[in-house]
């Protein structure tokens, strides 16, 4: 789902400033799929900085979302055909970008998002070894990188309780 439309683009950059980037036959109208395309990369830069922590349904409902998406857009129109972009919006997609680093790096929460309910890496190198009765949790070996590490290593130590 894209996080911006092209009446929130006009509306930014005016009708007819949308239409002189988005005209490349200079026919009078919009070429097929040009402005799509700007939707769709800034919905995706957005989502390659956010996915990690937020879902694209409450992406969606975002009023921040919204301007970066309408912003990141028209930057990206703007930059069609080897042009440069306006000094002003390249500022502020330079910023856009900035805020979406912090967001991916957890330095800064999106507004009113909850955030996704596990963020724990979805790998492990542990396996339940059923064949055993007493200590069924295992390392598996050839998930686990041999070397030097500055984190505490807990061996697996088998323990006999009947003596």
């Amino acid at each position: 789902m894209a996080y911006t439309t092209q009446a929130k683009m006009e509306r930014m950059f005016s009708v007819y400033g949308v239409l002189s980037f988005a005209d490349h036959d200079v026919n009078g109208s919009n070429d097929t799929g040009v402005i799509d395309d700007c939707i769709s990369w800034a919905t995706e830069e957005i989502n390659l900085y956010t996915w990690q922590r937020y879902t694209s349904a409450t992406m969606e409902t975002l009023s921040i979302v919204d301007r970066w998406a309408t912003t990141l857009a028209v930057y990206k129109l703007t930059m069609l055909r080897g042009n440069p972009p306006p000094e002003s919006l390249a500022e502020e997609c330079k910023r856009i970008f900035e805020q979406l680093a912090d967001v991916q790096s957890g330095k800064l929460m999106l507004p009113n998002a909850p955030v996704r309910s596990d963020l724990t890496p979805g790998f492990a190198n542990l396996t339940i070894d059923r064949r055993y009765q007493r200590n069924t949790v295992r390392v598996t070996p050839s998930n686990s990188k041999p070397g030097d590490t500055n984190l505490p290593r807990h061996e697996i130590v088998e323990v006999n309780h009947y003596g």
